[in-house]
């Protein structure tokens, strides 16, 4: 079996009994409009390759020593980088009707050397100038998979193309069809895939519910920066860290997703809600849904994460409420009273050293208090139980203070909102501020909060994240946390001011609840059977 290399304008491989031979590419033409590119055809001749017989392992050569070899296939444009290996055969061309007997080479796409989508380059040994890269190579000898663990290696794969360790292949289930690119881009046709005989390993976040084989494509350009060096291991989609994506799902349900903007008026855009609004629903039991008013087009509005509407200047405690109808989605059976239009202006973490003040006295009513018990995991009583308004007014909020409930129930009724709700929020998020947790009846008064509130029991939190928007917090807590009173989300038109509260009692009715005066999204909830629209008529119900 003979085979003989013609010349470098047009080679290819022949013999009497034709074979597949491996080639290393040593260069690549990309750009028509090159000088060596139009020595070979101009833009005919992108995606032609120059190689070197794999067999004889020679350092790279020059471009005009090399063969060159074109792509087998004009549809599917999978070049190599140089140091990448490719089969080549021998097939007649375009001229086969001028010259008989010419024939050309073309490759196909890269071999699969290291089964890794970024980059399969095998570079002669003798080609390597660092040592430490020669020795990756040089221990793949025996079958071990290439794991690079250095800043780089010195491989030539391209003009401009450089080794990214992290970059990862996507982990396979059964029947997927996936297309991965070079950087962390990706499709993925694939479907879902639970029962008793899935391993756990083998977990992923569509396939929670529905059926086994209900379809799911998932595009993803950019995989998560929060991932490892450790490219070689793989990795599946992350929905809310992955640079940007598309699901397209069918009966699949997509848990813990972080809406990366509620702000629809950014986008000039008018949400026309359907007639049924569940269908509108990534999750139904949520009823979140926003349809902002109209904008004039002259006056686009910039892109921003804020919700609904531009942030108010923050509230004055001492600012008497307007009149206003308070709208409030419901869930459950809800007492009006619960519903507060105003929380404090402060950020508590367990990292805050906070004074008291002189007002934060005991009485015989109250007893000893450690105001340095930890009250669950992360906070401490001081913590839960300070005020700025407190201290500004000289106001006594140690609990007992109103002799009823006395400090040991408020204590104890703390302790179980921190650990079944509180606690739990933090270890997601972990950066949770307070900026609301227990009042004493004058504190709450102060502060306009409603009559009977859960705060002066200490069954109450109003919390907010930095950097989150609460309706992801919101959405979050209804689907993770299993026990609670009642989670509102408060005021969105409020933007960054706006809050989440968050209570725990004996009855925990598992209430989710809205409150907004926001016009737009009284219209978007209007008519449902399961929500209530409270007028300006019920703020004595709601309003001290």
């Amino acid at each position: 079996m003979s085979t003989t290399v013609k010349n470098k304008q047009n080679t290819s491989l022949e013999g009497k009994g034709q074979k597949i031979i491996a080639v290393r590419v040593t260069d690549i033409i990309l750009d028509g409009t090159t000088e060596i590119a139009k020595k070979y055809g101009g833009y005919d001749a992108v995606g032609t390759i120059f190689y070197t017989i794999l067999e004889n392992n020679t350092p790279l050569e020059e471009i005009s020593t090399s063969n060159i070899a074109r792509p087998i296939f004009s549809n599917i444009k999978h070049y190599p980088l140089k140091n990448e290996i490719v089969l080549i055969l021998s097939s007649k061309d375009k001229s086969i009707y001028n010259s008989e007997g010419v024939s050309t080479s073309y490759y196909f796409p890269p071999l699969n050397i290291w089964n890794h989508p970024h980059h399969n380059a095998l570079p002669s040994v003798k080609g390597l100038k660092n040592s430490s890269t020669e020795q990756d190579y040089q221990q793949t000898e025996n079958g071990i998979i290439r794991q690079v663990t250095d800043e780089g290696t010195d491989i030539n794969l391209g003009n401009y193309f450089s080794e990214l360790l992290k970059i990862k292949p996507l982990l396979p289930y059964e029947g997927d069809y996936i297309l991965e690119g070079r950087f962390g881009n990706s499709i993925r046709l694939g479907s879902t895939n639970i029962g008793e005989s899935i391993p756990d390993e083998a977990n992923n976040i569509w396939s929670t519910t529905g059926n086994v084989g209900d379809p799911i494509t998932i595009i993803r350009n950019g995989q998560s920066e929060k991932l490892d060096n450790k490219g070689w291991i793989p990795t599946i989609e992350d929905l809310n860290d992955d640079a940007t994506s598309i699901y397209l799902t069918s009966n699949q349900r997509l848990s813990d997703f972080r809406v990366a903007s509620t702000n629809f008026q950014s986008y000039q855009a008018k949400l026309e809600l359907p007639e049924d609004l569940d269908t509108a629903l990534t999750n139904p039991q949520l009823n979140i849904i926003v349809q902002p008013d109209p904008l004039p087009v002259q006056e686009p509005l910039p892109i921003s994460d804020s919700p609904i509407l531009e942030s108010p200047s923050p509230i004055i405690e001492e600012e008497e409420p307007s009149p206003f109808d308070l709208f409030i989605a419901n869930s459950g059976n809800i007492s009006v009273t619960e519903i507060e239009d105003r929380t404090e202006n402060q950020q508590i973490t367990p990292g805050s050293n906070l004074s008291l003040g002189t007002s934060y006295k005991e009485t015989d009513a109250t007893g000893t208090i450690d105001i340095q018990e930890k009250i669950g995991n992360y906070f401490n009583l001081s913590q839960l139980i300070y005020s700025d308004t407190a201290n500004n007014n000289n106001i006594n909020n140690l609990p007992g203070i109103d002799n009823s409930p006395n400090s040991s129930t408020i204590i104890q009724n703390l302790k179980n909102l921190m650990i079944n709700v509180g606690d739990k929020i933090y270890e997601k998020y972990g950066n949770v501020t307070i900026s609301s947790g227990y009042r004493s009846n004058t504190l709450n008064k102060k502060l306009k909060g409603a009559d009977n509130s859960q705060h002066t029991k200490g069954e109450a939190l109003d919390i907010q994240i930095p950097g989150i928007n609460t309706s992801e917090i919101f959405n979050w807590a209804v689907e993770n946390i299993p026990t609670y009173d009642q989670i509102i989300w408060e005021f969105p038109e409020k933007g960054e001011s706006s809050w989440v509260h968050i209570s725990y009692s004996n009855n925990n009715r598992k209430d989710k609840l809205l409150a907004t005066n926001n016009t737009s999204l009284q219209t978007a909830y209007n008519g449902n059977s399961i929500y209530t629209s409270i007028t300006s008529a019920d703020q004595s119900k709601v309003l001290s």
